[in-house]
């Protein structure tokens, strides 16, 4: 029973991160590549109502008294990670989800399969650059580990990636959001759905010990990344997302 629960909410979850949500990431690593994780994630009216009326049809609950983040659920599914712990999870409304996560390794957070010539999701590294260490995060997502990604949220095998998900011919925009006009047509207008999919992106805020020496798809001052990735891209996958930092 606990599985089933699991596979409906994990569904609802990825429809809601991969079409309508703007979510903020607050991310601190060390020079050991130990860091931190402030998630906050705010969804729109549209998918709280959709998800709602979704999750209410499978377990007989008035929409009203579903909150779409079970914080119980999403602790099982961290649980089950090797490389993170949580730290702390709330939610005060059933559109706001707030954690907090703590790492070892970035690089391992993923079990993925050996793939010659195929860049690890996330990778750490340290290497010497002349007299000073020179340590890199990198983030490149593709097609082929988009259900790698995926995993997080327990999702990986999941048969709502072969609609919801990067595709071998990939969407373009517009198809993608011809797509989302006819999954929520009985909630809100057209050019609504269209401008709430358009403007959902992650932002994530990486904080480092040391100077930024090179920022590739991204921008830095200081100490200080920012990453800003609209979900569009993400869905779509026509291009693969390739982000660098490299700090001394």
């Amino acid at each position: 029973m606990i599985k089933h629960i699991l596979i409906i909410f994990n569904s609802i979850l990825l429809i809601i991160f991969l079409n309508a949500c703007s979510s903020r990431q607050d991310v601190y690593i060390s020079n050991t590549g130990e860091g931190t994780v402030s998630i906050d994630i705010n969804l729109d009216n549209m998918l709280t109502s959709y998800a709602g009326d979704l999750l209410g049809g499978f377990s007989n609950i008035e929409t009203k008294e579903i909150n779409l983040f079970d914080t119980n659920k999403i602790s099982y599914i961290i649980s089950d990670l090797e490389s993170v712990s949580l730290a702390d999870i709330n939610s005060e409304s059933s559109e706001k989800l707030h954690l907090e996560l703590d790492f070892m390794d970035p690089g391992k957070i993923f079990n993925e399969p050996e793939v010659s010539g195929t860049p690890d999701l996330i990778s750490f590294s340290t290497r010497k650059a002349g007299n000073k260490d020179r340590y890199k995060i990198s983030l490149y997502l593709t097609k082929y580990n988009f259900n790698t990604a995926m995993s997080l949220v327990g999702m990986n095998d999941s048969e709502i990636l072969d609609t919801f998900g990067p595709q071998d011919n990939p969407y373009t925009d517009t198809e993608y959001l011809d797509l989302m006009d006819f999954l929520f047509e009985e909630y809100e207008t057209s050019y609504k759905i269209r401008s709430i999919v358009k403007s959902s992106e992650i932002v994530i805020n990486l904080q480092i010990d040391g100077k930024i020496v090179e920022c590739y798809g991204c921008t830095d001052s200081g100490s200080t990344v920012e990453i800003k990735i609209p979900l569009l891209d993400i869905v779509t996958l026509e291009n693969p997302i390739d982000i660098r930092v490299e700090w001394e």
